[in-house]
């Protein structure tokens, strides 16, 4: 690869980051809305966190297997990032996927309901550069594991 090249798919490493991490505060303000600026028309969301899944129509509806619990997040991380570029008819850079792990702190706030619970998951999210900068195209996300609030004491 030369410089140039090599630049590029720096730029657009950091691109598609900043992309996640855009994604991962809208989730933590729990509002599907908040999230259709960063997608192209039709893009998939598949996001136990936000217990909604948005099909292509752009209507969210609720998740089948959601947490449904009246939790809410208060704090959403996607860590563990691993970026990739894909070929599109023989170049590559215009497809980004990443599979990135997450850990999503929950606050309870249904009646009666005082204890916080702490989630965590993967993520395979998919890119695509547009006219505009990158875009998801489609996210899914897989919740592995629920537990109990963080030992006392630590934050």
């Amino acid at each position: 690869m030369t410089q140039r090249v090599e630049l590029a798919t720096v730029l657009d490493r950091l691109a598609v980051d900043t992309l996640v991490t855009e994604y991962a505060r809208a989730v933590a303000g729990g509002d599907p809305e908040a999230c259709r600026p960063l997608c192209v028309p039709g893009a998939v969301l598949d996001d136990p966190v936000l217990d909604v899944r948005e099909e292509a129509r752009g209507r969210a509806v609720p998740r089948q297997g959601g947490h449904g619990d009246g939790a809410r997040p208060y704090q959403h991380l996607i860590v563990n990032r691993r970026v990739a570029f894909e070929r599109r008819e023989g170049e590559v850079g215009d497809l980004a996927v990443v599979d990135a792990d997450f850990v999503t702190p929950m606050r309870s706030s249904g009646p009666g309901r005082t204890a916080d619970t702490v989630r965590g998951g993967r993520y395979r999210i998919r890119g695509v550069r547009t006219a505009e900068g990158w875009r998801l195209s489609e996210v899914v996300a897989e919740e592995v594991w629920q537990g109990g609030a963080p030992a006392a004491g630590r934050n």
